[in-house]
């Protein structure tokens, strides 16, 4: 369980890692990726209800929330990510061989102080796929020959190609099959699960009836906020992108996000990392 939990850890730090500026780069089929050299992001916690949590996931709901990264439980903690290089016409080869935009990345962890001159890793992958036909296949794929049924599209399933989307983000958020209980509304990514469900692998547990809420930014496609709203849609805990001013980076329209992320499977992160070696 620990060896998981850490592993998950390393999936959402790097899940979270993005913020991008327009650049100008040809591209691959219908879709356009965005992001180049230096792009910064910092995430900020707004909102953490201590006992509304409790009620939904338990005693252990730090533990849930930290899925996220530690501190992430933490109002007010920040975390920083940024764009090393972005290579638009990579390769990714895993079952399937796809064309794919992959982003490195520095990463600082949450903190309430201030953030480091040094990052706390180096070098984080985030793969995206230009089709998103193409990932779904990949997800039944990989669900048939390792979890025994050919799962469709959610954070739980896909979370760890899901970091950065191309634009139009409504239009490649449509084009997927998503599992039940999990869609889009737009540029966002809306679950609502209801008391009794688990997580994708067995984690953790919903104990009462939700709606987790993940937002990209509708003309970049970058990922910026997570939301949790519970059975009587307050929000009880929340994470979105902080801007010095609206006007100084462009293209941030700052809807939010919310939801409690597990990405791939700890089997598919393993092998994507190692494979990366």
């Amino acid at each position: 369980m620990k060896k998981t939990k850490i592993i998950l850890l390393i999936l959402m730090s790097i899940s979270i890692a993005f913020s991008f500026v327009p650049t100008v780069t040809p591209q691959v089929g219908d879709y356009t990726f965005h992001g180049a050299a230096g792009n910064v992001k910092t995430l900020k916690v707004r909102t953490v209800n201590n006992a509304s949590l409790e009620d939904l996931f338990g005693s252990s709901w730090v533990d849930v929330i930290e899925i996220f990264g530690l501190g992430a439980a933490n109002v007010g903690a920040r975390k920083k990510s940024l764009v090393n290089s972005v290579n638009f016409s990579d390769e990714f080869t895993f079952f399937q061989t796809d064309i794919v935009t992959t982003y490195n990345t520095s990463n600082w962890n949450w903190t309430t102080g201030t953030f480091s001159a040094i990052p706390d890793s180096i070098g984080d992958i985030v793969t995206s796929f230009y089709d998103p036909t193409n990932l779904t296949s990949f997800v039944n794929t990989f669900g048939s020959l390792f979890w025994g049924a050919p799962y469709n599209i959610s954070m739980h399933t896909a979370g760890a190609f899901l970091a950065q989307l191309p634009t139009s983000v409504a239009q490649y958020l449509g084009a997927f099959v998503w599992e039940p209980k999990w869609g889009n509304i737009g540029n966002t990514v809306v679950h609502n699960a209801d008391a009794g469900d688990f997580s994708f692998d067995l984690t953790f547990q919903y104990l009462e009836n939700c709606t987790e809420t993940w937002t990209y930014d509708a003309t970049y496609g970058a990922w910026i906020g997570y939301k949790i709203q519970d059975n009587e849609t307050n929000t009880i805990y929340e994470f979105s992108i902080e801007l010095p001013t609206a006007a100084e980076i462009p293209g941030f329209e700052i809807p939010i996000l919310l939801g409690v992320s597990m990405g791939m499977s700890v089997i598919l992160i393993f092998v994507i990392m190692k494979k990366r070696k």
